[in-house]
């Protein structure tokens, strides 16, 4: 064995630093472009319509770097690194990321739900509104957990997210609030100092059950997470719900937040979620106004895609764009 191991020990070193090469894991992350996913399937709608074209969520490919993706990083202008912190804060352990991520996942659905069902005059009723802490900022003056659910704030019963914004904004910079909060069954008594701003340093989610009329049921992948795809599942859930095929045949894609009131919210990574879609043939890509359709334009111009792009504000701007061209 000793005389095999040194005659092939040039060979056996070299499939060691290959493996390290390809297998070890650095403290980086690489971005690069995704593609779509068809949300037909998503969500199912008592006696829903059944459109021709179809809705679909953009994302972005994201994997840990290794040594040599890490190398061709420097050298692909499709690939972007990242630092660990720039994905997910060194003050957050990766059960908090994840939690913050499911809990961006269910606003963002209740927003889409709320939102299309209203769009299409169809009723809803929302049954229970939780809301839980799910990022806290380094700079917050607060013992406050992630993973906490605030109950009361200075007494006062929390029932939704705007009842904490309520409470905050009749504050001064450096005021004391006092929270009453649940978490993992127990509750606890925590405190916040207000920041300039009117802030106190947190993101909250809200966690929904609603009712509706049809029947609504979603069917999410375990490894989906984040708010992004908010806008186009809005418009999955609003097209089950007319009676006639708003694509026109075609296939739709895009990004963006979506809250309540039908706002759209802008989005990381959205170059690479426009050539995702350019990738897979789509027809049309929607892009929140501001930074993200500024960007997504130039990468149009840039590499001359035969994609419309189009800029929105709100759903509203969705929908008029679709019937305008059907």
């Amino acid at each position: 064995m000793k005389k095999t191991i040194k005659n092939n020990l040039p060979f056996i070193i070299f499939l060691i630093v290959l493996y390290f090469l390809l297998s070890f894991k650095l403290p980086y992350y690489i971005d690069t472009s995704g593609g779509l996913i068809d949300l037909k399937d998503r969500y199912k709608i008592d006696n829903e319509y059944k459109i021709k074209g179809s809705i679909n969520m953009t994302y972005v490919s994201e994997y840990r770097a290794t040594p040599i993706t890490f190398i061709m990083s420097k050298f692909n202008n499709n690939l972007d690194l990242y630092k660990r912190n720039d994905v997910m804060p060194s003050n957050v352990t990766e059960d908090e990321y994840n939690f913050y991520g499911e809990k961006s996942l269910k606003e963002g659905s209740d927003n889409a739900i709320i939102t299309a069902y209203k769009k299409a005059l169809k009723k809803y009723k929302i049954i229970n509104d939780k809301e839980y802490v799910t990022y806290i900022f380094e700079d917050a003056k607060t013992n406050l957990k992630i993973k906490d659910q605030i109950i009361k704030i200075d007494g006062i019963t929390i029932n939704k997210k705007k009842d904490i914004y309520d409470i905050i904004k009749d504050k001064n910079v450096n005021d004391k609030i006092n929270l009453t909060v649940i978490n993992n069954k127990v509750e606890y008594n925590r405190y916040a100092y207000i920041l300039d701003g009117k802030i106190i340093g947190i993101i909250v989610s809200s966690d929904r059950k609603i009712e509706t009329y049809p029947k609504i049921k979603s069917n999410f992948e375990d490894n989906e997470y984040g708010s992004s795809g908010g806008l186009l599942t809005t418009l999955s859930i609003y097209s089950k719900l007319l009676d006639y095929d708003i694509t026109g045949g075609r296939k739709i894609s895009g990004t963006g937040t979506i809250d309540e009131e039908g706002n759209v919210g802008e989005i990381d990574g959205v170059k690479y979620k426009l050539k995702g879609a350019v990738k897979e043939k789509a027809d049309v890509f929607f892009a929140p106004s501001g930074d993200n359709y500024k960007e997504a334009i130039k990468i149009k111009n840039k590499y001359n895609y035969k994609i419309d792009v189009v800029e929105v504000k709100t759903f509203d701007d969705l929908v008029e764009y679709l019937k305008k061209r059907n």
